[in-house]
């Protein structure tokens, strides 16, 4: 009969435990995709509705959903929460105590401390802060997935187009900001297009002809060693960034085509990039000297030409001067002191106008030689 009644007692005492953490819930309000800072995962609504009036802590737990590896613990001051519902933020159980079991799990500094892109779960518990042993109240996991607000974008070979060689460069610009992806790492996929398949199809269903995996810049020259693109054939290609071994974001698949063998002699367009009139500029790799082919139908005897800076679409002015021209086609090889102005792997936007007041230009992005 002692047995008896000792095990009834141990029952409603659990059943009371279990009813007392009901009756406090956690909802996180984080966001489910997107940019998240380090002191939004204090984004909570607590309700309570339990007789319990000591003090609490929260503790966080963040974890890789890919890995399996904790990235970060936090336990945040004692608090009092009162009857009802209350929206927590960080500075409502600040001071926090984190311990970071990553190298890089926070990016930026000062009020930014953006959290490294990645899939993550997010789960939190309740503690009694004054009972010994502590109690646990209540429980509650989110799963976030972090992004930086603008992916990678390709820019040569431009979409559609069809090029002159067997070997091409490919150039795209990396996500932004670039401080959430602090491993940043590209991988980069290469197939044949079959007829009827648009770029996306392509990338989705052929087994690649050329893949390179933990690509440091934002630029890849085709290898000589690699299997030689066909003429008249066309490929997809698409650009994958990762923070580590995590997926970051991608690229839009596009395509080129290698052009057919022409009897005809004709000069190295792809070291004299055409600039295009307008500004739909197409992009391209510059080694060394800026070339360019420029087709003069003003006839000008001189035009201004300008180098900006190009960065997330916004122009930094860096040269400004005057090129005299002949009428008809003029290649280009600028031997100026510019070259020393221009950084290496950054994206720059070459622009000439002329005496009709027309725009031609091109992007270009610029590598130093060894």
């Amino acid at each position: 009969m002692t047995n008896l009644k000792n095990s009834m007692v141990f029952f409603i005492a659990v059943f009371v435990n279990l009813v007392a953490a009901a009756q406090i819930i956690i909802t996180p309000r984080l966001p489910a995709a997107g940019l998240l800072q380090q002191q939004q995962l204090w984004n909570l609504l607590l309700v309570n509705t339990s007789n319990y009036s000591g003090a609490m802590q929260l503790q966080m737990i963040m974890t890789d959903m890919v890995t399996g590896q904790k990235i970060i613990a936090a336990t945040s001051r004692s608090f009092t929460p009162g009857k009802g519902a209350t929206l927590i933020k960080e500075t409502d159980v600040a001071p926090v105590q984190y311990n970071y079991f990553s190298t890089t799990p926070i990016s930026g500094n000062g009020s930014a401390n953006l959290l490294a892109a990645g899939r993550y779960m997010i789960c939190y518990t309740v503690i009694s802060y004054d009972d010994k042993p502590l109690q646990s109240f209540a429980e509650a996991c989110e799963p976030v997935e972090i992004a930086p607000l603008s992916p990678p974008q390709l820019i040569s070979p431009p979409d559609t187009t069809w090029i002159e060689t067997a070997y091409p460069g490919f150039a795209w610009l990396p996500p932004a900001p670039a401080a959430m992806v602090p491993q940043l790492r590209y991988e980069l996929f290469l197939t044949e297009m079959k007829k009827g398949q648009n770029a996306y199809e392509a990338i989705q269903k052929n087994t690649p002809v050329y893949m390179q995996q933990y690509i440091t810049a934002p630029y890849l020259l085709y290898p000589s060693a690699a299997p030689s693109l066909e003429p008249g054939k066309q490929y997809a290609w698409q650009v994958i960034a990762k923070n580590g071994e995590v997926y970051a974001q991608q690229t839009e698949a596009w395509s080129f085509g290698i052009k057919n063998d022409s009897p005809v002699a004709i000069k190295d367009t792809s070291a004299y990039p055409k600039l295009a009139k307008g500004y739909d500029a197409h992009s391209y790799i510059c080694r060394g000297d800026i070339k360019f082919e420029y087709n003069n139908e003003a006839g000008d005897s001189i035009v201004s030409i300008a180098i900006y800076e190009w960065q997330n679409g916004q122009q930094k002015k860096v040269e400004n001067s005057h090129l005299h021209m002949k009428p008809g086609q003029n290649f280009i090889e600028m031997e100026l002191t510019v070259t020393g102005k221009l950084r290496h792997a950054q994206v720059y936007l070459l622009e000439i106008i002329n005496n009709r007041k027309e725009t031609w230009n091109f992007k270009f992005l610029y590598l130093k030689e060894e």
